[in-house]
């Protein structure tokens, strides 16, 4: 496979992938994502020209809540979106009435959302989402200007904001590709890392909806591709501003993003051959570069004394005593929380998969990065680093929602969407499967696209419950087009499915055969290590973007 025919390849894979995401952003009920009302009030407000308040200061429009009460997202009458009013979807736990049970105002009658104010008369629930960056919700306000959607109905403005949201999640697949490349694989080996997204539906349902997640992903994926070059190439001014930079700007998407400095240290103070001095300052260079241009956080405490303020404040019950807290019972419900919504969950954490599938699809997932990490060659150093941020990521959750429930007697944030700006580590996972050969690569192939497309059908299943699988007639009327034009999404979104494996296929068909371009074309970066005369030769570590592991191809016999 050419370097051209490589990047093509990466590129018609990237654009499958939006087309599905796409289909998923039309597929799910309006403000059914986490926070979602949330997300777009503040939007909305700084569309308006009333900027980004305080934390605690920003209240949801009214017009928000009427917005809520005609998508069926509320009951009747209710006056904020917490847990207490919130419709329920046929997966999820009968708290309230089904959302299928629930009116929906039909398409010419929604009403728009504009202007927001800051704390709109007779408003009462906070709008926590001034805690973050207000960078997203600035771009999502110049696409409401730009396409003129200040007195559009809420589903055509949440159509387009969702699309937004799925433009900034592009780096997702083709970082996929780079990093597995650049871990060791070769370049069809690589393309197959572009379909591991598909293996986890919540990803889908996640970038299909209005959140700042979707930045945090896409640019979550670009960090984590700079630390995999980094980690394959001596120390230099260009790796070292390409991983500075690139955090620094990911650190404008929230919180979480601080976690990829554990992989910015390790990535340039374990550099093998150089020089300590060198290690320490690249670190500094790179971590000075990131916290100067993701400014926000050093601001916040200088302003508030922590680095990421309370969006608002719960109250614990009144005879709640932290000493009756009990940690089996945290860990247990924290568990189940985290497993079910890294995999699905859909909604507003709804919808989740029957409890056998999540553990199923868990402990394939463990399995292979185990053995893609015993079996990853030299790449393997490299690949830890890019897993470090999991581990951090998970101790930092359990330890925050351990001392909420403390406080609060409440079990909340241990999600397993904020491991989604990190997934990109998952790449390394083609360096144990090509071990499996062409069947390894079409089954796996085959196992993405089946999980995908089963998340997808129980995401549809959840929220437009019918007869025999799915009400058409419902969820045309909820997502406010006909049932002709949904049936052609629906068409796209099943071709588009067939397109994926039959490429994914086709690539494997040659998966086995070492390409001409991998053997011969490559012009390493760097030799860190010439071996001695008594040494075997394919021992020597090659680092570049055409490296590959040339002591062990066991996988291309």
């Amino acid at each position: 496979m050419t370097r051209k025919s490589f990047v093509r390849a990466s590129v018609l894979l990237t654009f499958l992938v939006v087309i599905l995401q796409s289909v998923w952003a039309l597929s799910m009920p309006a403000f059914r994502g986490p926070d979602e009302p949330h997300h777009v009030n503040s939007i909305m407000r700084v569309a308006s020209g009333n900027g980004w308040p305080e934390p605690g200061d920003a209240i949801v429009d009214t017009k928000m809540i009427v917005a809520g009460r005609e998508a069926g997202i509320i009951t009747p009458g209710a006056n904020d979106f917490t847990t207490r009013n919130r419709t329920r979807l046929l997966h999820g736990s009968p708290i309230n009435q089904y959302f299928a049970d629930t009116p929906v105002v039909p398409h010419d009658r929604r009403a728009s959302i504009y202007p927001v104010e800051v704390a709109a008369e007779g408003a009462l629930e906070v709008d926590q989402m001034t805690q973050h960056p207000p960078l997203y919700y600035a771009g999502g306000a110049v696409v409401v200007k730009i396409f003129d959607l200040e007195e559009a109905p809420w589903d055509r403005l949440l159509q387009v904001l969702r699309l937004y949201g799925i433009v900034l999640t592009i780096p997702v697949v083709p970082s996929f590709i780079y990093t597995a490349r650049r871990l060791g694989a070769s370049r069809r080996w690589a393309l197959l890392a572009g379909f591991i997204p598909l293996s986890i539906p919540q990803l889908f349902g996640t970038s299909g909806v209005v959140t700042n997640d979707t930045l945090a992903i896409g640019a979550g994926a670009i960090v984590m591709a700079a630390i995999a070059k980094a980690g394959t190439e001596r120390i230099s001014a260009k790796t070292v501003a390409l991983v500075g930079v690139s955090l620094g700007f990911a650190l404008w998407s929230k919180g979480l993003l601080l976690a990829l400095g554990l992989p910015l240290i390790l990535v340039f103070m374990l550099a093998k051959n150089e020089p300590w001095k060198k290690r320490i300052l690249a670190t500094l260079v790179a971590g000075v570069s990131a916290l100067a241009i993701g400014w926000w956080w050093i601001l916040n405490i200088i302003r508030y004394g922590v680095i990421q303020p309370a969006g608002y404040h719960r109250d614990p019950p009144a005879d709640w005593d932290p000493a009756f807290a009990d940690f089996s019972h945290f860990f247990t419900i924290a568990f189940r929380t985290f497993t079910n919504s890294f995999f699905s969950s859909f909604g507003w954490l709804e919808g989740n998969f029957p409890e056998i599938i999540t553990l199923v699809l868990l402990v394939v997932m463990i399995l292979a990065v185990l053995w893609s990490i015993i079996k990853a060659g030299r790449g393997r150093k490299t690949y830890l680093i890019l897993l470090s941020p999991f581990v951090g990521l998970v101790a930092l959750l359990y330890l925050q929602g351990w001392s909420n429930y403390l406080s609060t007697s409440v079990v909340a944030g241990v999600q397993g969407r904020y491991l989604y700006p990190s997934i990109v580590a998952f790449a390394g996972i083609v360096l144990g499967l090509r071990y499996f050969g062409r069947w390894g690569y079409r089954l796996s192939v085959l196992y993405a696209v089946g999980v995908g497309a089963f998340g997808y059908l129980w995401m549809i299943r959840s929220s437009y419950p019918g007869a025999v699988w799915v009400d058409m007639d419902r969820m045309a009327f909820v997502v406010g087009v006909s049932v002709p034009v949904l049936t052609i999404a629906l068409t796209i979104y099943v071709i588009t499915n067939i397109a994926i494996v039959l490429v994914g296929l086709g690539w494997a068909q040659k998966a086995n055969q070492p390409d001409a371009a991998d053997q011969i074309e490559y012009e390493p970066v760097a030799v860190v290590s010439a071996p001695e005369s008594h040494e075997d030769p394919s021992a020597t570590e090659v680092y570049g973007s055409d490296a590959v592991d040339q002591g062990d191809q066991s996988w291309q016999r």
